[in-house]
């Protein structure tokens, strides 16, 4: 199964990594993160210069929240088990970032227009555990590939009216891996109002760190 999610990460650098984290751990990883949204999330409703003026409009639990509330995932997200995992589906080693305010975030989107916009990730790799999502499909990632981030210039409407984007419905409890540093990509504005919980692993390439 690891060979297959290797092929399909290096064809579209994402790929449905689920069934290759033990249950307990997501189960323990999910419980935790719930709680720490219920418990330190704050709104956030800006535009970003750097990504064109996308919004964030959703709730935000920081990397200092998550280490307190949930101790498993923070201890995952540096476990060896965990980064030779990731290194063997990306195919190249897989470290935890340098900035540690950015290795570990969670996120709830929970009304109706509520998105993380467009946007690239500063660092190679995103594991995101969707903990929850609605039934109605809404809430979706999607993502244009091979699209370097140009900070001063981001280009973003240009890009999509160039390149329509890949579109992935997900559901709760799914692990995803993304190339997160040269695709585009955006959680699609909510439909209703009803709660999508993620968490994000953020992880280093080699280049990252050098």
């Amino acid at each position: 199964m690891i060979a297959a999610k290797r092929a399909e990460f290096a064809a579209r650098g994402f790929a449905d990594v689920t069934a290759l984290i033990p249950a307990a751990v997501r189960a323990r990883v999910a419980g935790e993160a719930t709680a720490a949204l219920d418990a330190f999330s704050l709104r956030r409703d800006v535009r970003i210069p750097a990504t064109g003026m996308s919004p964030r409009r959703y709730r935000i639990v920081p990397r200092e929240a998550i280490v307190a509330a949930a101790p498993a995932a923070a201890e995952y997200y540096r476990s060896d088990e965990l980064l030779a995992l990731l290194s063997q589906i990306a195919g190249e080693r897989v470290a935890p970032v340098p900035y540690v305010p950015e290795e570990v975030i969670a996120t709830r989107l929970e009304r109706a227009g509520g998105t993380h916009g467009w946007h690239w990730d500063d660092y190679a790799f995103a594991l995101v555990w969707v903990v929850r999502a609605p039934a109605d499909g809404g809430a979706a990632l999607e993502f244009v590939p091979g699209v370097p981030w140009c900070k001063d210039a981001p280009r973003v409407e240009t890009i999509l009216a160039a390149r329509p984007p890949s579109r992935v419905a997900l559901g709760a409890g799914t692990v995803y891996l993304l190339r997160a540093d040269t695709r585009l990509h955006r959680v699609a504005p909510r439909i209703r109002d009803r709660p999508r919980d993620a968490l994000c692993f953020s992880s280093a390439a080699a280049s990252d760190l050098t």
